[in-house]
């Protein structure tokens, strides 16, 4: 079943649910570059994940009949790459849906979108946000910026800050969220009561896409959800958001505000103790506040080391009783201008890599049954003398291709290049000429028989020539 936060995404600003305030200002911000080059080139929608912020931005584009460039967490963020598709991208004019050339003057625009802006770190997206403020300055076309904390963001560049407009988007309120709700479930037939649907929005807070799935979890295999049926969902009124979480524990000096807060969220506590690691050093300045909470952290991760060793989760409660009120007690001071909780820098590179391990572990399984080794040693013994062979030899890299049957993917991982990219294009095109020209020739039709009496016999040659052998002049002409 196709998830319906995608199936059900608004394609019009109207459509989406509450935030009638930001939705008119994204709209007239928009509209001021039917006229020119507005002064504010770029905006900014602040927000808490999961309340359509990034559906906003593609329902604009779509109102507005723009192209979209989009850049997100997926992406590497760096200077360079900003400065290959954002900079770029927003230097040039664009093309309409047929290939036709479309000039801005004409009013035919493209979007900049670029997701999770405020989770630009380390050394992978190393200048990436001054690559942005750049961009922004010089951009010739509309450009959104989507964030979660907007402190994070434009603490780091006052280009940022003050060349663009920032528009809140909050979360929608319980009728909102009912109505969507209630349209998605007469677009598949499945009967609903009123009841469900307000329990499903108040459970979520506001958060579209979690009572979207919510929804879709209940209707599974269902043409009839009841009452009872929500018991499946978990007895939680409100999901808090983790930001939220890690704010409270770091602000409010308070045991119990903080453990609830805690307990209000759909993380376990070897993730919220990373958030909560990630963050000391910019809640607490105080040296003996920031010995203090590492301390109690500490202590947390000592319970959590031995629910992973013995299995025994009782030992969870102690661990976040460590990570919520021994942290949230550890300071000895308020400090003022606290900013908000941002993403720890080892998920986000975690969340990055996923993709390229799980490739690499494909691909291993692959040349580890062709070399007749295992996995690890094909990762390591093999694949660094494979990557040398199919970079720099063609042949090589087309019969390989072929022989393991190699995706877009792995193909991308062995160039070192995105499976979307040129030189992954050109190998499947080759291939796929190749193979076209060591297909045998379809068979001539036969002339229509004739009687014997109208033809001659066909003279004999005098001297059967002996057949030469074939030689073979690609990998490919003998299969």
């Amino acid at each position: 079943m196709a998830e319906w936060t995608e199936k059900y995404r608004p394609r019009r600003l109207d459509d989406i649910a509450g935030n009638a305030k930001a939705r008119t200002d994204l709209r007239k911000w928009a509209e001021s570059w039917l006229i020119g080059i507005p002064e504010k080139r770029a905006v900014v929608l602040i927000g808490e994940p999961g309340i359509g912020k990034t559906t906003a931005a593609l329902a604009l584009a779509n109102d507005m009949g723009w192209q979209i460039l989009e850049m997100n967490a997926s992406d590497s963020r760096n200077a360079d790459a900003i400065k290959n598709i954002a900079t770029l991208g927003a230097m040039g004019e664009t093309f309409t849906d047929t290939g036709e050339f479309a000039m801005a003057k004409d009013g035919h625009r493209k979007l900049i979108v670029l997701d999770e802006a405020d989770n630009i770190f380390g050394k992978e997206d190393f200048g990436g946000v001054k690559a942005i403020a750049q961009t922004i300055l010089s951009t010739k076309q509309p450009i959104i910026l989507i964030v979660n904390d907007w402190y994070a963001l434009h603490k780091r560049s006052s280009i940022i800050k003050d060349k663009t407009m920032a528009i809140k988007f909050s979360k929608p309120d319980a009728d909102s969220v009912v109505k969507l709700l209630r349209n998605i479930a007469r677009a598949e037939g499945v009967e609903v009561p009123d009841e469900i649907f307000m329990k499903i929005a108040k459970k979520n807070g506001g958060d579209v896409r979690s009572s979207v799935n919510d929804l879709q979890s209940l209707s599974e295999g269902r043409d009839k959800i009841e009452v009872k049926d929500l018991s499946s969902l978990g007895g939680r009124d409100i999901t808090s958001n983790i930001f939220d979480t890690v704010n409270t524990i770091f602000q409010s000096g308070n045991c119990k505000r903080s453990r609830d807060a805690a307990m209000n969220l759909e993380e376990d506590p070897d993730t919220l103790i990373l958030w909560i690691d990630h963050n000391i050093p910019s809640a607490y300045r105080d040296p003996a506040d920031m010995h203090a909470a590492y301390e109690a952290l500490s202590r947390a991760d000592i319970f959590l080391g031995r629910v992973r060793r013995r299995q025994y989760y009782g030992l969870w409660s102690y661990a976040t009783d460590m990570m919520t009120c021994g942290v949230s007690l550890a300071k000895s001071k308020n400090y003022m201008g606290q900013g908000r909780a941002t993403f720890p820098t080892w998920l986000m590179k975690m969340s990055r890599s996923r993709g390229i391990r799980e490739t690499r572990g494909n691909f291993a399984a692959k040349l580890g049954k062709f070399t007749h080794a295992s996995n690890r040693m094909a990762l390591q013994d093999v694949l660094p003398y494979f990557k040398i062979l199919y970079t720099q030899d063609r042949e090589f890299r087309l019969y390989m291709t072929k022989r393991l049957n190699l995706t877009e993917e792995e193909v991308g991982f062995l160039l070192d290049v995105k499976s979307d990219t040129h030189p992954v294009k050109h190998v499947f095109d080759a291939l796929e000429k190749m193979q076209a020209v060591s297909r045998p020739p379809e068979k001539a039709e036969e002339p229509d028989p004739v009687e014997e009496s109208e033809t001659e016999p066909a003279a004999q040659p005098e001297e059967t020539k002996k057949e030469e052998p074939k030689q073979q002049k690609s990998l490919f002409e003998f299969g």
